[in-house]
């Protein structure tokens, strides 16, 4: 190989690299992001749990089915 393809292909290779490292920081990013709004959804329910006179801990529990234990 010639010294000017390389070059080239090292280009290629940093590019590559850039690229794959600005995807993995979006990821990261966007995951961070996802769950400060869960925080934040939940803190919201709470609140509003709270403003209702409606113990918080009740609010965010699933409804009990009439199962009986086996």
């Amino acid at each position: 190989m010639s010294g000017g393809a390389q070059y080239v292909v090292a280009a290629y290779a940093v590019i590559w690299f850039l690229v794959l490292a600005y995807v993995v920081m979006l990821g990261a990013r966007t995951a961070r992001v996802g769950r400060q709004v869960e925080a934040i959804t939940r803190m919201l329910d709470r609140r509003e749990a709270e403003q209702a006179g409606i113990d918080p801990a009740e609010a965010g529990a699933e409804p009990e089915t009439a199962e009986e234990p086996a």
